[in-house]
């Protein structure tokens, strides 16, 4: 149930408890930001290109030239004995450069992609923890934005309660003055018409006392 707004002891009770949830909510908050791992991973190695030129030129069998005599005829033989074998390994080095060859710019794209890849997550990371810290600095503004706000409103009221205080105090002055003034006239009222009295008085004695004419004899 809220609060009423004339219980001040309530009033100040709940204050200091949102105070409490709201700095613990905020240490909370602080101990979550993120840090940028320091074992990221790196990019893999580039690949070892060196011997691509060599696999490209090396990859072809040369075939000795045919001798004469009977060192040629026996060479012959021998070639066309192991012909067979000689061919699936001239087709295997061809197959084999050629699958080195076109495997080649897949691995370089994929090796820049993962490169690029990394450096995009690595600076997204740094980025949310930057935002972060941003947004704890910000929320620890707060209270003290809130108790700013409060004092300046408290320092209004102070104003206002002295001018009112003041032109209460006038007010009284001047009733009181105008009080004082109508005593004044009131005593004044009275004693003229005490004056008065007293001069009917004595003009009835005086009347009194003045001798009468042959007609009231």
């Amino acid at each position: 149930m809220p609060t009423s707004p004339d219980d001040l002891e309530g009033l100040k009770a709940e204050r200091a408890a949102a105070d409490r949830d709201y700095n613990d909510a905020l240490t909370r908050l602080d101990r979550a930001i993120q840090q940028l791992p320091t074992d990221f991973p790196q990019p893999p190695p580039a690949l070892d290109e060196s011997t691509i030129a060599a696999l490209n030129t090396l990859w072809a069998l040369e075939v000795p030239p045919e001798g004469s005599g009977w060192r040629g005829r026996f060479a012959a033989a021998v070639r066309r004995v192991v012909a067979p074998s000689f061919e699936r390994q001239q087709a295997f080095n061809a197959a084999l450069v050629d699958q080195l060859n076109r495997s080649l710019p897949a691995a370089r794209a994929t090796r820049e992609s993962i490169a690029s890849t990394l450096t995009v997550l690595r600076d997204t990371i740094a980025e949310l923890v930057r935002f972060q810290s941003l947004l704890v600095v910000f929320l620890q503004q707060i209270t003290p934005y809130v108790d700013t706000r409060d004092r300046d409103v408290a320092g209004l009221l102070r104003g206002l309660s002295g001018a009112i205080n003041a032109v209460a105090d006038e007010v009284l002055k001047r009733s009181e003055a105008t009080l004082v003034r109508d005593r004044r006239h009131d005593l004044q009222v009275t004693g003229v018409e005490s004056a008065l009295a007293k001069l009917r008085t004595r003009l009835d004695e005086v009347a009194r006392a003045l001798p009468r004419g042959p007609d009231h004899a």
